[in-house]
């Protein structure tokens, strides 16, 4: 499993720590509160569905550490295609047949 931590503001205005896992060919997006050192052990990552802002926050920074060749461009062009309409993000585990 791979896990990508951002910073970004919510729809409040409020700063909130994004965290995207991937794992077995789909994403899980779970979102906490931005808070302080002494804080950090009392919060909790909650489930969140991701947006098309969040898919684009996401890109970027796989881009950015593909560049530093800190991830494969297997991630991008995932999270491309998702973008693009080419793929869709669900388990595959659970897929009706």
């Amino acid at each position: 499993m791979e896990t990508f931590s951002w910073q970004d503001r919510d729809e409040s205005g409020n700063k909130v720590i994004y965290e995207a896992a991937y794992f077995g060919g789909w994403w899980q997006l779970t979102v906490a509160p931005k808070v302080g050192r002494s804080q950090r052990d009392e919060v909790e990552f909650v489930p969140a569905e991701f947006t098309p802002e969040i898919w684009q926050a996401l890109r970027d920074l796989l881009w950015r550490k593909y560049q530093r060749r800190r991830v494969s461009w297997d991630l991008v062009q995932h999270v491309d295609d998702i973008l693009a309409g080419k793929a869709v993000n669900e388990r595959r585990d659970r897929r009706h047949k």
